[in-house]
């Protein structure tokens, strides 16, 4: 049997259980959306709640009521059919795409005739009952959306698209509304008292039923899907009860169902908008991330083969010297090999990305060194050794120093480099100065950020950025340091001191 960390032998750890279910289909406090919907529904229906509770105009004045927020309803529709194209676009749903087509297709055929029925009494069920013309109508809306479930593109102006087939169904539904009532001497609306008229009824109800199966196992958030399905059905019901019933006026039924679809499908399209949104700012941020880091990753890239070639230059240069017998033995040749060594070793932990640890380092052990190198080189440097210990990474120092030192001689000219240490309490400064004619004004601010240098300088301003971030990560300062009273340029180190006892005191 097998013993596990934390339980019985022979049994596995139970994982922690979240008290909380997390839904990723579905928007936060999705639960308050159905409130959201109801109480657009009720903005819908406040006109002719209002008309109905003061009961004083009539029958004529309730119908217009109820005509007037079925026509608000579909303006509503409108703007979902809007919100969802927005989606589309942002998320390259087809799917959202086709709804989009959809929900305009409905507003822009209903709502003329809507006003139609306010116009002509003969015409007023077409706000309310069901009419062979609405056959065709849910037909082009299965098409529209099994072509969203099988394309792999969104349309692409799905308003456009929706409005021109909104128009030809309502020239469909007019011209079979007067043809059906020219060949039946009747209303021309479907009657319960027909057969062809309730099979008509019948297949109205199973195409609307596909549709909500069709988007029940679609890519539609479950959520979605659910609150769309009962918006059709709503719907449905109240213009099949105005039908069953033979209302000669919107009944409330019917102005409730079409405002609940309304609600329904608009406070779903909203919804859908809203996640797309976070999701694409959240993608955004994410790239952006990505971005950083790969700007960082080049960055860091570029200070490596900055100090690359600057070594490498170095170490060239040295071993130049020392190939031809220009430097004689003695200490001067013994420090440019120890460079050399040095350097080459240094280098080679830079490339391979190997920073040493923060330890104690004597700065004469580093400054001495460099100092010879420099004046085997050609270039003078003033140094007094001081007996001082710092904190730090001794390879980082070294290349900091080097930067520096370098820069002097490139672009003073050698003329006065100085080197030289100071304790302060528990802080070492180091100060590397020289006569040259300083720092341009105009990058005095920006000196230490990436890119910036001397207007006549031939550097990328890489080595100074490096150098001021290699101090800062091992808790010191890089500094510019104006003094009017001093020619040239004064950069100023600060590290943190080491003990008395660790060093070869002070």
């Amino acid at each position: 049997m097998t013993a596990y960390p934390g339980g019985r032998r022979g049994r596995r750890p139970r994982r922690a259980r979240s008290r909380r279910r997390v839904r990723h289909d579905g928007p936060p406090r999705a639960h308050s959306s159905w409130w959201w919907s109801a109480a657009v529904a009720g903005l819908l229906l406040h006109p002719y709640v209002v008309v109905a509770a003061l009961g004083d105009g009539g029958d004529d004045r309730l119908a217009l009521a109820g005509r007037a927020c079925i026509l608000l309803s579909d303006v509503l529709v409108l703007g979902a059919g809007a919100a969802l194209a927005i989606d589309a676009r942002l998320t390259q749903d087809p799917l959202r795409g086709s709804m989009a087509i959809a929900a305009t297709l409905v507003a822009m055929q209903d709502a003329p005739l809507v006003v139609l029925a306010m116009v002509d009494p003969a015409l007023s069920g077409h706000s309310y009952r069901l009419t062979t013309g609405h056959l065709t109508t849910v037909l082009i809306v299965l098409v529209v959306l099994h072509r969203g479930r099988r394309a792999v593109t969104p349309p692409q102006r799905p308003i456009a698209v929706g409005m021109l087939l909104g128009l030809a169904a309502l020239g469909m539904t007019l011209g079979l509304h007067s043809l059906s009532a020219a060949l039946e001497n009747g209303s021309g609306f479907l009657c319960t008292g027909d057969p062809v008229d309730m099979a008509l009824m019948i297949l109205i109800g199973v195409v609307l039923a596909t549709i909500g199966i069709q988007l029940r196992h679609s890519p539609l958030p479950a959520w979605a899907s659910t609150r769309i399905g009962v918006g059709i059905l709503a719907i449905f019901a109240a213009r099949l009860w105005s039908t069953l019933t033979v209302a000669t006026t919107p009944p409330p039924a019917a102005v409730a169902g079409v405002a609940v679809f309304s609600a329904l499908t608009a406070t779903t399209a909203a919804s859908l908008l809203r996640l797309a949104l976070e999701q694409t700012n959240a993608r955004v941020a994410h790239y952006a991330r990505l971005a950083a880091e790969a700007q960082a990753e080049v960055k860091q890239d570029r200070e490596v083969a900055h100090d690359v070639r600057s070594t490498a230059a170095g170490i060239a240069a040295a071993a130049l010297l020392l190939a031809r017998g220009q430097v004689p033995p003695g200490p001067r040749r013994d420090a440019l090999e120890e460079m050399v060594d040095s350097e080459t070793a240094r280098l080679r932990r830079t490339v391979a990305a190997r920073p040493g640890p923060l330890t104690v380092v004597a700065v004469d052990d580093v400054v001495s060194p460099l100092v010879l190198a420099q004046d085997a080189l050609g270039h003078a440097v003033t140094w007094t050794p001081g007996g001082h210990g710092v904190v730090a990474r001794r390879d980082a120092l070294v290349e900091v120093l080097t930067t520096l030192v370098n820069n002097a001689a490139d672009h003073a000219g050698g003329r006065g480099t100085t080197v030289l240490s100071a304790a302060i309490r528990d802080r070492v400064v180091i100060v590397v100065s020289d006569d040259g004619p300083g720092i341009d004004p105009a990058v005095r601010a920006s000196l230490f950020q990436w890119g910036a240098h001397r207007s006549r300088s031939a550097g990328q301003g890489i080595g100074l950025h490096r150098a001021h971030r290699l101090i800062l990560e091992q808790g010191g300062s890089l500094e510019l340091v104006d003094d009017d009273a001093a020619r040239g340029t004064v950069f100023v180190i600060t590290l943190p001191r080491a003990p008395v006892t660790a060093t070869d005191g002070d």
